[in-house]
């Protein structure tokens, strides 16, 4: 298992309580789980509750992978829907109750932001003829371009959005600025903005007729709080409820495996449930428990090979395979060589640093 804890200097990073929401995202958009799980660099949990940070170059490798893998022509206008945005849409609003104008907003929205998706958010504000433009930037080079620009898709498709739920006399937005590309169908980008948009800009952009940031936000902003809250609501418990299990599975699977062999039993004892119930948890999740063991098993196998001088045959009694030919088999299986030939093409390397 890589490590999943390194960051860069200081305490920076984008929490990793996020990535199971973009995972299950990305499964919406018809991404395979596992198949998006297996292409990151760095081991992955579906626990909520941890408060370790995902460094940058984790997070951007999440998000290219999904960018690499979606169906979807503009996957970050896809995300701008997802419930993690309403969740930080929410959070902003409750950040200020008496908000009185959109204007308002943009301190409790930097400061939520900044702790988030866009470290070291900023909105900024300026007159341009009769318009006034609000401009998105962050920290750039904390994230690759292609990250960059599913930023700013989803916050500024969201905070175009917001703008017209706060006030249902918010007139269209006269234009958009985007620093990434023109795509090759930037139809869903017209569908969604409704305005003329300016791609390869120097700058994220949204272009607002005058006075639009002070109109005043009707009271009826609270619905969307509400709505915000159920939908949140609703994730969680999925998240809480399927995802997690998979996770504290394979944490103690790796406390234990090594001490003795596991069986679905002994697991569902542990976690005290029924075996035919933790099985059809696990198959919610697109797992089951023997992929489960079978990857900590090679995990476990790989760090043996590269960090001990234990022979194969004890390796394989570690990991309780009755013989050494049933252990060369499972790893061939899985790796395409055996566990002799792993370890001298990968002589003098630990999988496990960074």
């Amino acid at each position: 298992m890589r490590d999943q804890n390194k960051n860069m200097s200081g305490s920076a990073g984008v929490p990793k309580i996020f990535a199971p929401y973009f995972v299950v995202a990305a499964a919406r958009l018809g991404i395979p789980t596992e198949t998006l799980i297996e292409r990151l660099p760095f081991s992955f949990s579906w626990n909520p509750a941890e408060s370790e940070w995902l460094n940058y170059s984790e997070f951007n490798a999440l998000i290219e992978s999904i960018l690499a893998l979606s169906p979807v022509t503009s996957p970050g206008l896809s995300f701008s829907r997802f419930p993690i945005m309403l969740w930080l849409e929410e959070t902003i609003i409750e950040a200020q109750p008496s908000l009185r104008r959109p204007r308002e907003i943009f301190r409790p929205a930097e400061i939520v932001l900044s702790q988030t998706l866009a470290p070291l958010l900023r909105f900024q504000t300026y007159q341009e003829g009769d318009a006034e433009v609000l401009t998105l930037n962050w920290q750039q080079e904390l994230f690759s371009a292609p990250v960059n620009h599913f930023i700013a898709e989803m916050l500024m498709s969201r905070g175009v959005d917001l703008l017209r739920t706060l006030n249902p006399k918010f007139p269209e937005v006269q234009g958009l600025k985007l620093r990434g590309e023109q795509p090759e169908d930037d139809s869903i980008h017209k569908r969604i903005f409704q305005c003329p948009i300016e791609f390869s800009a120097n700058e994220n952009a949204i272009i607002l007729g005058s006075q639009i940031l002070d109109f005043p936000i009707p009271s009826y902003h609270k619905i969307l709080r509400s709505q915000s809250r159920n939908i949140l609501k609703a994730v969680l418990h999925n998240t809480l409820t399927s995802y997690n299990l998979a996770a504290s599975l394979r944490a103690w699977l790796e406390k234990h495996l090594l001490k003795e062999e596991i069986t679905i039993k002994q697991a569902a004892t542990y976690f005290r449930t029924s075996g035919r119930t933790l099985q059809r948890r696990l198959r919610e999740q697109g797992v089951t428990f023997q992929q489960l063991k079978d990857g900590v098993t090679l995990s476990l196998t790989k760090h043996l090979l590269l960090s001990t001088n234990d022979s194969v045959e004890s390796i394989a009694v570690q990991l309780h395979f009755a013989e050494r030919a049933v252990f060369t088999r499972f790893f061939k299986k899985h790796e395409g060589v055996t566990p002799s030939e792993f370890r001298r093409s990968n002589s003098g390397r630990n999988i496990f640093e960074a």
